[in-house]
């Protein structure tokens, strides 16, 4: 040990160990969301909300998943579901929110079933 505890250098280098391959699986994990998650999210944080946040937050709250959803180009393969929330945020924006409510019950349906 030297003067502040620390191990001296010796001059001889380290042991290197050597590289011993991991097993790898030839398949490749899915780390891709499913179809719609960012819609799916959003549907349900707005359904959360309604009744205690403004009807045009909440609308804009759905623009933005559906945004989202566009840039990820999970559109196509979600288009009811993502029509079903356009017509839910011109429910919002015209004080419909009972009406808009059932629309997003239903597109959360189709987003949380089999085959997406």
């Amino acid at each position: 040990m030297g003067l502040h505890g620390e191990r001296m250098m010796t001059g001889r280098p380290r042991p290197v160990r050597p590289w011993l391959p991991r097993p790898r699986s030839d398949e490749l994990p899915d780390l891709q969301p499913r179809a719609g998650h960012d819609l799916l999210t959003g549907v349900e944080q707005v359904l959360a909300g309604l009744g205690s946040a403004s009807d045009r937050q909440l609308a804009d709250d759905l623009k933005g998943a559906l945004a989202r959803t566009a840039a990820c180009g999970d559109t196509c393969r979600v288009r009811a579901a993502a029509d079903a929330v356009r017509v839910a945020v011109d429910l919002l924006l015209a004080g419909a929110e009972d009406r808009a409510r059932a629309v997003l019950i239903e597109a959360h349906s189709k987003l949380s079933g089999p085959g997406c």
